[in-house]
């Protein structure tokens, strides 16, 4: 079954992956070449299957704003 995650870091051979359920490791041969902290993947057992491109940029463009409004910056 697929399911959702955010990348969280890269450990040796290993991209860390921030799930629902806690951190799980998955080895970097098993995911795409580009695949960068932050991003929100779909996975599947040891394998990520693609990157979310859009749920990715509305959480960057979601921080964005937060830390705007925390320096006190208008949108």
């Amino acid at each position: 079954m697929k399911k959702i995650a955010t990348v969280d870091r890269f450990e040796g051979e290993y991209v860390v992956l921030e799930t629902d359920d806690g951190m799980i490791n998955i080895p970097r041969a098993n995911a795409p070449e580009m695949l960068g902290e932050g991003m929100v993947v779909e996975y599947e057992g040891d394998h990520v299957l693609r990157i979310d491109l859009e749920e990715t940029a509305r959480r960057e463009d979601e921080l964005r704003r937060r830390f705007e409004r925390i320096l006190g910056k208008k949108d």
